[in-house]
């Protein structure tokens, strides 16, 4: 479902918002951390600062629906993965290293588009919570012609 160049593409350090809604279809969101992509391209998971997560979860628990959009800010590459839960917990240490290295990637990104280090140094990076979902759709949100297209 995620193609291997696309999976490179997630997992280097970019913007992050973890999209739920509630039985109402009212909206809720976090700002997500870090994302790794399984070897065989089914499954995401993404990481969400715990004190974050904990608005999401009900969500969650309730429907499953969960849709996650990256974008790149230095030349606004973006995409959206639309999935169903399969899994939450409390991420793992050995998880750690991965998250602060996607953290500072991101952190580079938008120090290189003017924004300071200063804004970014309190923003809550661990503990996190860990979201993984089957993808069942992708799609293009990079601005352009293809925008709203279908990757996979």
């Amino acid at each position: 479902m995620i193609p291997r160049e696309l999976a490179s593409f997630l997992q280097e350090g970019l913007g992050i918002y973890v999209a739920t809604r509630n039985a109402s279809l009212e909206p809720n969101g976090a700002h997500g951390v870090a994302a790794l992509v399984d070897d065989a391209g089914a499954h995401l998971t993404v990481f969400v600062p715990a004190v974050a997560a904990a608005r999401l979860l009900p969500d969650l628990q309730a429907n499953g629906q969960v849709a996650v959009s990256f974008g790149r800010p230095t030349d606004n590459r973006a995409c959206q993965v639309k999935g169903t839960v399969i899994d939450t917990r409390d991420a793992r240490d050995d998880e750690r290293s991965v998250v602060e290295a996607q953290c500072d990637g991101y952190v580079r990104s938008i120090e290189n588009i003017g924004i300071s280090r200063a804004v970014t140094r309190e923003w809550t990076r661990w503990p996190t919570v860990a979201i993984t979902l089957k993808a069942t759709a992708v799609f293009n949100q990079s601005p352009g012609p293809s925008a709203g297209t279908a990757i996979s």
